[in-house]
């Protein structure tokens, strides 16, 4: 699904959607999928290799892992979703600051992109985590922000949604090569909520590579939504990887998401933690809802009667 300019308009009669890429004809139809957000982040340290591994555990079975990535000044891909180390490893302004936001500024004053690997790897990816009982149960544990490329050495049939953090210096090209390298093209989707980015990757990816739908289409697909008027067309991806909610409004409504659906796009939801808002997260028809609690979130998918997808 690469180089197009969609024709389609919100208004669905006569839209045929484009050829899925294999990690899109993997998904089922008949089923909800559970995409552990930064590896399962109420669970684990987010996006390290405990994390990662929590999400495959029998009471968990997270069919995709949501990860985040950042590059260091030696230029090596790392997962992280903070472009600073502060609020997980407890450096600089400590752990009790508010996550970096997502465009300028930052919370933190210790950069990822200003650090070598090694540096970057010095500090306890664990320290600032606290459990489900309120314990620093990985503090001195050993954890490091991992690389990618550990990542996709130590969970080679895992299935993952890559999104791009970094955005000061671009991390595409690297990012692109070492899928390839691996051979995860089948295995991975890209998302960024830069539009600019999304396009950039549809000319780098291969065809058959995933990538989501920009965040122009998913402001146009919720206002189609909200104030229904028709003829607007929508940039459409891959996947739809879209809030549950955009204020003031609750986007957990069948209209939102089976509009998207109807180009052809899975509809990926984030971040539904409790068992109400994943309910409500299903009954709205997604393909996947990702997920701080990928433990509730199977065990409310299994009360349904769904086993997870091999």
């Amino acid at each position: 699904m690469r180089h197009f300019a969609v024709v389609c308009a919100v208004v669905l009669s006569g839209c045929t959607p484009i050829e899925d890429s294999p990690f899109v004809q993997w998904l089922p139809s008949d089923r909800t999928v559970v995409v552990a957000h930064r590896g399962g982040a109420h669970l684990a340290p987010e996006n390290t290799m405990p994390a990662l591994h929590r999400a495959g555990d029998p009471d968990v079975e997270a069919e995709v892992i949501e990860i985040d990535l950042h590059s260091t000044s030696d230029g090596v891909l790392v997962v992280s979703h903070d472009r600073t180390i502060d609020r997980t490893t407890g450096e600089g302004n400590g752990c009790d600051i508010e996550q970096d936001p997502s465009e300028a500024g930052s919370n933190g004053t210790e950069f990822i992109h200003d650090m070598t690997l090694a540096e970057v790897q010095s500090f306890d990816a664990g320290y600032c985590f606290a459990d489900l009982n309120d314990e620093h149960s990985y503090r001195n544990a050993g954890v490091v922000i991992p690389t990618l490329r550990e990542v996709f050495e130590e969970f080679p049939g895992r299935r993952f949604v890559l999104e791009i953090k970094q955005h000061e210096d671009p991390i595409l090209e690297p990012l692109v090569a070492l899928v390839e390298e691996f051979d995860a093209f089948d295995r991975s989707c890209f998302l960024t909520f830069h539009d600019a980015e999304v396009e950039e990757l549809r000319v780098l990816a291969p065809e058959n590579a995933c990538i989501a739908m920009s965040a122009a289409g998913t402001r146009c697909f919720a206002g189609e939504d909200l104030l229904p008027f028709g003829g607007v067309p929508c940039d459409v991806g891959d996947i739809a990887v879209v809030p549950h909610e955009s204020s003031p409004f609750d986007l957990k409504r069948g209209r939102f998401v089976s509009n998207m659906q109807s180009y052809g796009m899975p509809v990926f939801m984030f971040t539904v933690n409790d068992a109400d808002t994943i309910l409500g997260a299903i009954s709205a028809g997604v393909n996947g809802v990702i997920t701080d609690r990928p433990d509730i979130a199977r065990a409310r998918i299994g009360q349904l009667g769904v086993p997870p997808v091999e």
